[in-house]
């Protein structure tokens, strides 16, 4: 299989300084182009017009000699033979081509059929090179009083000036192209290194952010160029979300070695103490059935870790669902009724609205609300479940009970993992692992939805579950 290697700058350095280099010549390249265009239309403008005004020039000296060739080479000769230095030559031919006279040594220079034959408007010029020399040629007819035919005019304007002008400019035009090419590189280097040294900043101060360090952040201050003012911005933004999560998986690693070794350290010291001597049949019996209540529990834990795991990663495969509220509401009432009865209150139910959302999801969130409620509740006041449809559409459903409350210090933790308010009282009075309100909070953001939490000590507790709007195809 052939390889096809392509060719291009990896720097961005490299790509500005070529393009910066790239766009100087070409400006250059045209305005040379324009200024070569002008001086030579100039000077072809001039010449034009000398050549119009020798010819008319002739055609006055050829109407004074009353149509006689010899008084118009008397005037060509005067103003020919005079000079070395001649700003023009001419040629007066006979209408059948004959030579009738010409500038001393034009023939050397310029033959006659170096002209254009057939006579036309001076304006119609041909340049020609003649050893050292460059002249713009064009032919005349002249006619006058008593001429029987015409005669043809052959000027030769000496332009030798003028084409070494223009080539003495073409010639410094390349020679400032040579010369300018490096140092426009090397001008577009530095202009590339001093706009991009914004970017080693960042790179300079990304490679602060460590493990170790996640609080650090790329500095605000000097002000950075308006381009890079939102990648900035947005940078610090992923760092501080970085950060956030690092911080709460350290925690949950921290918490979860520890659910874990609490039974399984009452596991192994109820049997080291059951080897200890030898033991009864009942106390033997007891010792099992304390080891199976920590499997239980260890089963339990890994269960809603499991659960959670797949919440979290569970918007891309949600059943969602038009659910009717106080249906769906009841059967998870209907579930933990038996729970709060235990405990001297009910349950109550208030109000309806239309939930789009994954009927098992929405199970386990509202069962866990439940579930704590009941657990908290220290009056005999019922546990209430109001649903409520949102100005826009959308569904809210909460749980509200009269318990011991949460202080305001623990409140924006509630939703970690493993996060009790009352530590003290883990693992015991059937106290939970923690995650119930983590694993609402999963199932609600797989939802697009959001969960507040209202407490006061002593006074209950209100959780809130916003479900997003319902799009029209659920709608009744």
């Amino acid at each position: 299989m052939p390889v096809v290697i392509k060719s291009r700058l990896s720097s961005i350095g490299g790509r500005l300084t070529l393009l910066y280099t790239l766009v100087v010549l070409v400006a250059m390249a045209l305005l040379a182009i324009v200024v070569m265009w002008r001086l030579s239309a100039t000077f072809n403008a001039e010449h034009q017009r000398f050549l119009r005004a020798k010819t008319a020039e002739m055609q006055t000296d050829l109407d004074d000699a009353h149509g006689q060739p010899g008084g118009l080479l008397n005037e060509i000769a005067k103003e020919t033979d005079e000079s070395d230095v001649r700003q023009y030559q001419a040629r007066v031919l006979s209408n059948d081509g004959h030579v009738l006279g010409e500038t001393p040594g034009m023939r050397d220079v310029l033959q006659p059929g170096a002209f254009l034959m057939s006579p036309s408007d001076p304006a119609v010029m041909r340049v020609r090179k003649a050893g050292a020399h460059v002249f713009a040629l064009a032919t005349a007819s002249m006619r006058s009083v008593g001429m029987s035919a015409p005669l043809q005019v052959q000027i030769a304007m000496d332009v030798t000036r003028d084409a070494k002008l223009l080539a003495e400019l073409r010639r410094a035009i390349w020679l400032a192209f040579a010369l300018l090419t490096p140092l426009l590189v090397i001008a577009g280097y530095f202009v590339s290194e001093h706009g991009l040294a914004p970017l080693k900043r960042i790179v300079n101060a990304a490679r602060e952010v460590t493990p170790e360090h996640l609080s650090a952040r790329i500095p605000t201050d000097p002000p950075w160029p308006r381009e890079l003012d939102e990648l900035v911005m947005v940078f610090n933004s992923m760092l501080g979300r970085l950060e956030e999560a690092f911080g709460r998986l350290s925690r949950f690693s921290s918490d979860l070695a520890h659910e874990l070794r609490t039974p399984l350290s009452n596991m192994s010291s109820s049997l080291e103490v059951c080897l200890l001597r030898n033991r009864s049949e009942d106390e033997y019996r007891e010792a099992l059935e304390s080891n199976l209540e920590e499997c239980r529990r260890l089963h339990s834990l890994i269960d809603n870790l499991l659960f959670m795991a797949r919440a979290e990663r569970a918007a891309a495969a949600l059943q969602v669902e038009a659910l009717d509220g106080e249906d769906a509401c009841q059967w998870v009432i209907d579930q933990q009724l038996a729970a709060a009865r235990s405990q001297g209150f009910g349950i109550q139910l208030h109000g309806n609205a239309q939930v789009l959302a994954d009927p098992v999801l929405f199970r386990q969130a509202l069962a866990n609300l439940l579930a704590n409620a009941i657990q908290h509740s220290k009056s005999r006041e019922d546990v209430r479940v109001e649903l409520r449809t949102q100005a826009d559409g959308g569904a809210q459903v909460e749980v509200i009970d009269h318990g011991v409350g949460i202080d305001a210090a623990h409140l924006p933790y509630v939703f970690d993992r493993f996060y009790q308010a009352n530590p003290s009282r883990r693992h015991v009075d059937g106290e939970g692992t923690g995650l119930g309100l983590a694993i609402v909070k999963a199932i609600i953001e797989a939802h697009g939805g959001s969960i507040t939490l209202d407490s006061r000590p002593d006074a209950g507790t209100a959780v809130c579950l916003h479900f997003p709007s319902l799009p029209q195809q659920y709608r009744a």
